[in-house]
């Protein structure tokens, strides 16, 4: 850990957004998978993924940010209690250039200003960095740790210098919304799993990252979030990003990531997806930790334009990643519907997941979907990529026309997924985190066009 704990406890929100209420006591289940979703093996947990070897402190072996575990827990139900308004200083700092700030200080504050992101002294800032998995699903898979990042070196000082060498100046953390919360029966939950992460900001920023937080997994009522549901839930998404917002409103330097990747499945009354994401709908359907769908039980999604106003009537000014649909590869219909549904909070940024082989769009390429669809959104919206992924094994075709793509159309950040030592065959930028080894394929690749740009 670097320097002294800065503990800023969040806040639980209490009221109706936290009712555990589920309308029927029965439920069914039934096989299925979530599409484009990996599986994770993890110590105790059934068969599930490939495996990894990590340092031996370890007590994790992740193979994918996607993890489940199967079969799925019976949901633990625990009171949502509260803890202390919390109390916050951030190191003060701003940078003259929009380049990374030098180790121990503070990145400067980051606002929207048209289709990029603009520092406190109004000069461009492109994000360039990576995503660092664990935190979303150890805290409830492990029963075995206190740890959130089930003993991955993530808040270290080796993998932040390992970082900065590669030219990264941010990192995305993916959050648990029960886990924050303290509720449903999470393993690592409330203040045990708020302290780890809170002291990770703080030193990430520390060190002159900037943060992205992204609710990426959840569940509604109480459905412990065990996987990636279709969209946020009202029963518990809002209260989180009260919380997360209420707890980090004074750093500029995060942005807040309001949902991973919206499906857009089993929308009960004929909205259409992008109207439920920034509505909110009934739906019929949800996900549970073993990949399988539970049907007999309607739910009620969050809006983003619901989220939205959680987050600002903390006072939280900081910049807002709103998602595309697709698993947030589809961003045909986003400024329509941002213009439409939502409350055109001038502080949001477009959040798009660009993966090679996808079926969400017409075509994952420069001439039969960048070009056409992303091209014109960015031009009037910041466009950040959240994640995208290669193969680990050369060739590495996608990344290889992508990564010089963005910097002709004005991308506003880049992050690949992911920076953890796992033995996937795609998306793992990093076979030593703390090193900072590239993997054959992605990693290489990642690494060399990121020390291109100087």
């Amino acid at each position: 850990m670097i320097g002294s704990p800065r503990i800023r406890r969040a806040t639980i929100v209490l009221g109706a957004a936290l009712s555990l209420v589920v309308a029927g006591s029965a439920v069914a289940l039934h096989p299925g998978s979530t599409p484009g979703s990996p599986t994770a093996d993890l110590p105790g947990s059934p068969t599930g993924g490939p495996t990894s070897t990590l340092a031996p402190s370890s007590t994790a072996a992740p193979a994918t940010g996607e993890g489940t575990r199967s079969p799925a827990a019976t949901p633990r139900t625990a009171t949502p209690t509260a803890t202390p308004t919390p109390t916050h200083h951030p190191t003060a700092g701003s940078s003259s250039t929009a380049s990374p700030a030098p180790p121990g200080s503070a990145p400067s504050a980051l606002h929207v200003s048209g289709n990029h992101l603009v520092n406190s002294a109004g000069q461009v800032v492109t994000l360039h960095g990576a995503d660092m998995s664990g935190s979303e699903f150890v805290c409830v898979q492990e029963s075995n740790t206190s740890d959130p990042f089930g003993g991955q070196p993530e808040d270290n000082p080796a993998t932040f210098a390992a970082m900065k060498s590669w030219g990264i100046n941010v990192v995305r953390i993916p959050l648990n919304e029960d886990c924050w919360l303290g509720i449903n029966g999470a393993y690592i939950s409330g203040a045990a799993y708020q302290d780890p992460i809170i002291q990770l900001v703080d030193n990430l920023e520390a060190d002159g990252f900037y943060v992205i937080l992204d609710l990426h997994w959840s569940g509604p009522g109480t459905q412990e979030a065990t996987n990636q549901n279709d969209y946020p839930d009202a029963d518990h998404s809002p209260a989180f990003w009260s919380s997360v917002a209420s707890t980090f409103k004074a750093d500029p330097g995060v942005l807040f990531d309001l949902y991973n990747e919206p499906i857009g499945y089993w929308i009960a009354n004929g909205e259409s997806e992008w109207q439920c994401l920034w509505q909110g709908c009934e739906v019929t359907e949800s996900m549970t930790g073993s990949n399988a769908y539970t049907s007999g039980v309607d739910w009620q999604t969050a809006g983003f334009t619901q989220l939205t106003s959680s987050i600002r009537a903390t006072g939280a000014q900081n910049v807002i990643m709103a998602a595309c649909m697709g698993w947030a590869e589809d961003c045909s219909d986003w400024a329509s519907a941002y213009q439409t549904w939502s409350s055109e909070d001038a502080n949001t940024a477009v959040s798009w997941h660009a993966y090679p082989g996808s079926g969400d769009v017409p075509s994952e390429d420069e001439s039969g979907y960048w070009n056409p669809t992303i091209a014109p959104l960015a031009a009037k919206h910041p466009v950040i990529i959240g994640e995208t992924g290669d193969s680990v094994t050369p060739p590495t075709p996608y990344l290889s026309l992508l990564l010089p793509w963005t910097q002709q159309h004005s991308i506003a950040g880049v992050l690949a997924w992911t920076w953890n030592a796992w033995g996937n065959p795609s998306d793992v930028l990093v076979s030593d985190m703390e090193s900072g080894t590239p993997t054959a394929g992605e990693g290489v690749t990642y690494q060399d066009w990121l020390r291109s740009l100087g």
